[in-house]
């Protein structure tokens, strides 16, 4: 495989930063391509290993005034969907120790002044002690040049290991609560008593998107067992109701701010969704039947609950090609969406659609 690395000479090499890369699930890099040629065809790409893209941006693009201080405008990632993270490359280092790749990494950086490192894996799998590198790195910048770290510095430096002896060093804003979590990773762990990893998917989706539920409000899940979307959504205080012919997890079924509906989605009465604050689904159907049981209770205008919580299965990764028309039927439904592939969940997609408010 051909590789193009960018120079990087001088600090105005450096603040042409015209190589992006992009961390995403291993396996969803065809969607992620999918969605560049869409949304950014200009973008050229360069580097395709799994888990790690990298597109060439034109220079031309760079002199717009969002992409200064080695800032990515949110759209980019935004648009993309299946980027977890997206940093400015400053390069590759490498090296037959961590010593050496250390002191090659100074040499990229000149001036450049962040508030924190963060090192991770391209391939999660990858036997290397990211714990060790880190504290080298950061303990080599504090001895050469306590200044390099500001708190008031709005960059983090990324080093990305992409195998045992070669590294990705850039550099990425820290404007979203996701830029805070290394490689775009979520930070939270699963509670001891968790009953699926729905619980973990919610809550990364909650933290992403910045959702803020009301305690009270009342919400219904379609698709609701075994219930670990139900639990963390119980433990922000709401009224729950699932919808499933599935067992609910006892500790949920007998919690006394839950009820379930013991039947499936299109057996449920239209008039019965009236009243609902959140409507969240996370059905094992494909994208298109999760958009036909909502509209059947969002076409109506008196039933459109603030918020939707949508995860689609992606068992084709062509179906890419459909997320902007999907985001059209929220819109229509009179919904802003936020769409990203989280880092928690597998080959799907979150939605979340928040009332449009006139």
């Amino acid at each position: 495989m051909n590789v193009e690395i960018p120079k990087v000479d001088t600090a105005a090499d450096i603040q042409q930063g015209e190589f992006l890369l992009i961390g995403c699930r291993h396996g969803s890099e065809p969607a992620l391509e999918i969605r560049q040629k869409i949304a950014f065809p200009s973008f050229r790409k360069s580097y395709w290993r799994k888990g790690l893209v990298t597109f060439r941006v034109p220079p031309q693009t760079l002199t717009d005034s969002q992409w200064n201080d080695f800032r990515i405008p949110t759209d980019v990632l935004d648009n993309l969907v299946f980027a977890r993270i997206g940093i400015r490359s400053l390069g590759q280092v490498t090296g037959q120790t961590d010593e050496e790749r250390v002191a090659a990494t100074h040499q990229v950086l000149t001036s450049i002044r962040f508030q924190a490192v963060h090192v991770w894996k391209r391939d999660p799998r990858l036997k290397v002690d990211t714990e060790s590198i880190h504290h080298k790195l950061t303990d080599s910048f504090v001895s050469l040049n306590k200044n390099l770290f500001l708190s008031t510095a709005h960059l983090i430096l990324d080093c990305v290991i992409d195998s045992e002896d070669r590294w990705w060093i850039g550099v990425h804003s820290d404007e979203s609560q996701a830029s805070q979590w290394p490689g775009g990773y979520y930070m939270n762990q699963s509670p001891a008593q968790k009953i699926s990893r729905a619980w973990l998917k919610l809550d990364e989706a909650i933290a992403r998107f910045g959702i803020d539920f009301n305690p009270g409000e009342r919400v219904c899940e379609l698709g609701a067992a075994p219930g670990g979307a139900c639990q963390r959504l119980l433990e922000a205080d709401l009224e729950v109701v699932g919808v499933d012919p599935a067992a609910i997890d006892s500790q949920i079924a007998d919690h006394a701010r839950f009820t379930h509906w013991k039947k499936r989605a299109r057996d449920i009465r239209i008039r019965n969704f009236y009243g609902f604050d959140w409507i969240l689904t996370d059905m094992n159907i494909d994208p298109d039947s999760t958009i036909t049981a909502l509209e059947r209770i969002l076409v109506s205008p008196a039933l459109r609950p603030r918020g939707i919580i949508a995860t689609l299965k992606l068992s084709d990764i062509s179906s890419a090609e459909k997320i902007g028309q999907w985001c059209a039927s929220f819109a229509s439904w009179g919904y802003q969406t936020q769409v990203q592939q989280l880092s928690t969940g597998g080959q799907e997609i979150c939605i979340v659609a928040q009332k449009t408010h006139v």
